[in-house]
């Protein structure tokens, strides 16, 4: 069965739900992750807009990115989550490919990630964004708790 990348709506909400759940489910990070989901799905603008990576109708992945507002062309990665089942199958290089290409499109100039820096309970994310060229620019120490930084990793988007 073939994958696919789709703007992701209401109907297929409640399965992106279910995947952040399972991924996020035993961090901190979950009700925020949700939050930002729902967001993107039920309301999306430029700021906050969702893609998915649909097989069949299981979905399997899930970006949300957009804009800074106010922000002279800054783009923005809020969430990116692939199924564990998924992995290392390129669903989550093609979520975010998919998403800086629209970024691109929109003569964003670059594109920041917020990450938290916590290795223990997402242990291969920052090796995952810098696999992506994203770079680290700065870090605000003990930010989610004490040992757990908040990381800003930026990509430069080329004209």
């Amino acid at each position: 069965m073939q994958r696919g990348i789709i703007e992701l709506d209401t109907a297929r909400l409640p399965l992106a739900s279910q995947l952040v759940m399972r991924a996020l489910a035993l961090t901190p990070y979950a009700p925020g992750a949700i939050e930002s989901l729902e967001l993107a799905a039920r309301s999306p603008n430029a700021e906050s807009r969702a893609l998915a990576s649909v097989r069949g109708k299981a979905v399997d992945g899930v970006v949300v990115f957009g804009t800074f507002a106010g922000a002279d062309r800054a783009g923005r990665l809020h969430l990116i989550v692939v199924d564990d089942a998924s992995r290392r199958e390129g669903v989550g290089r093609s979520l975010v490919n998919a998403a800086v290409a629209r970024l691109r499109d929109e003569r964003t100039r670059f594109v920041l990630a917020e990450l938290p820096d916590d290795s223990l309970a997402l242990p291969h994310a920052r090796d995952f964004l810098a696999s992506l060229d994203f770079r680290v620019e700065s870090r605000v120490e003990n930010f989610f708790r004490d040992g757990v930084a908040l990381a800003f990793l930026r990509r430069e988007l080329s004209s």
